[in-house]
């Protein structure tokens, strides 16, 4: 892969992989609140997954810009990061204590700043662990229960790779519903705004 065909892959991925899930949470937002309410277990469901799967684009681009052993464009063609790279992406993030030391790790300027000054603030990359292991093998068992106050949860329940049953559980409330797209929404603008920044200086802007 020439020069040019690597930025146009990175182009087309940071405008289409990287905002797809932003653009799905976005849209079940519009009308979770508006429908049936026998479907907001399916709909925050899918809300999880597209945060996770946020969260996940997230780490893979990070991994590609820190590492520059191979080429950006191929480290981005491997599947998403796993339960074990996830958390190993969490721990280092988690290790910072300034942006600054975030924009060195990724090797780009200061343009990024503020995405990485939001992603110190945000705190705890790790509560998503749970969640990505349900759901690094694909789609979940999903179904609801109540809690001893009565509230209703989603409960996502998978098998994982090596065979045990493992579970995430999440209050189905307005508050934690709309945490959800907005988390969503942070993971893919850091994301372009971390690979907009290598792009940028790749392109000499």
């Amino acid at each position: 892969m020439n020069a040019d065909d690597e930025l146009a892959f990175l182009r087309a991925f940071e405008q289409t992989a990287v905002t797809k899930p932003q653009i799905v949470a976005d849209n079940v937002l519009t009308g979770i609140f508006l429908t049936d309410i026998r479907y907001r277990t399916a709909l925050t469901a899918l809300l999880l997954q597209e945060a996770v799967e946020a969260g996940r684009r997230l780490a893979l681009v990070c991994a590609a810009l820190a590492g520059r052993t191979i080429p950006p464009a191929r480290a981005l063609a491997r599947p998403l990061p796993n339960l074990d790279e996830w958390q190993a992406f969490a721990e280092a993030v988690g290790g910072f204590e300034e942006s600054a030391q975030i924009l060195d790790w990724l090797h780009v300027d200061t343009s990024a700043l503020l995405s990485a000054e939001e992603m110190i603030a945000f705190g705890g990359l790790s509560r998503l662990n749970s969640a990505v292991r349900v759901l690094q093998d694909g789609p979940p068992e999903v179904s609801t229960e109540r809690d001893e106050a009565g509230t209703a949860i989603l409960v996502l329940r998978a098998y994982t790779r090596t065979g045990e049953r493992a579970e995430v559980r999440l209050p189905l409330v307005d508050d934690q519903i709309i945490a959800l797209g907005d988390m969503a929404g942070d993971f893919v603008a850091w994301t372009r705004d971390f690979l907009g920044a290598y792009l940028d200086a790749r392109s000499g802007r």
